[in-house]
């Protein structure tokens, strides 16, 4: 069976959210998911699908030390982190592209990837840059806030939600088509505040297009990169991408 393709959602104040950061470690481990009701072997960090939300504040340095408990025989045990969309100024050893910057990190041992996000703020994502690893889970999303952030007085609330996937899953909750009714994933909301949505897609799969029925979005990020305030129904968001938009719940719409 494949791995489902991911698609995570972050968003101000949900409850039971996962963060870890700027320093923390990630043990990276096997174990059976069945996130959208099929159990199958997985890589995760932390135990999570997908990972804990990594976060800091532009200006700070990241030590995330990386973990390799992998013991599945049946699947890669080595390892190593992408952490996806930072510039890695002077850090190029830290960007994680097994064979290219680094050895994987052999199982029952650890590396620390230490770099800085002293010039960038926003959304991005880390994940396994080993083969095909990371579309068995071990993937999650990373925000670096900004304390003059420029569009923040067009949203209310910025905290996080944190993770989600083709069976599709949302912050890790989803349904096979013809499979068990799994649980879904349910996003809490209150009338009149304005919510920034930070949505990544980790997906193995080539694109999703991505919409709330009775809302529109107002996207004001695009990888990292603010963007003067758009207004669409839709986002079309392929594997890698993230977007942040606001929304405001309209009466008789659903999230």
């Amino acid at each position: 069976m494949i791995f489902p393709a991911l698609v995570s959602l972050c968003l101000a104040s949900a409850a039971g959210a996962v963060m870890i950061g700027p320093n923390a470690d990630l043990h990276i481990i096997n174990a059976n998911v069945a996130p959208d009701g099929f159990t199958r072997s997985a890589v995760l960090a932390n135990g999570l699908v997908p990972g804990p939300t990594i976060r800091g504040n532009k200006g700070d340095t990241f030590n995330l030390n990386v973990i390799d408990s992998l013991t599945d025989n049946t699947m890669l045990r080595s390892t190593s982190i992408h952490w996806h969309g930072f510039f890695q100024k002077n850090t190029s050893w830290a960007d994680g592209p097994s064979f290219v910057n680094q050895c994987p990190i052999a199982a029952n041992n650890s590396f620390t990837y230490t770099f800085s996000a002293a010039q960038q703020a926003g959304t991005f994502w880390y994940h396994s840059h080993l083969s095909t690893q990371y579309c068995d889970g071990l993937r999650g999303a990373m925000v670096v806030y900004d304390p003059r952030d420029p569009n923040r007085g067009l949203y209310d609330i910025d905290d996080e939600l944190g993770r989600s996937s083709i069976s599709t899953l949302i912050n890790g909750l989803g349904r096979y088509a013809g499979g068990p009714t799994s649980q879904l994933a349910v996003i809490n909301v209150r009338r009149g505040k304005r919510y920034r949505f930070r949505l990544v897609s980790l997906s193995c799969d080539p694109n999703f297009i991505f919409s709330i029925d009775g809302h529109s979005m107002t996207i004001i990020e695009v990888d990292s990169v603010n963007h003067l305030p758009l207004t669409v129904d839709s986002i079309t968001i392929f594997a890698g991408q993230r977007y942040s938009f606001v929304l405001t719940p309209q009466p008789g719409g659903l999230l």
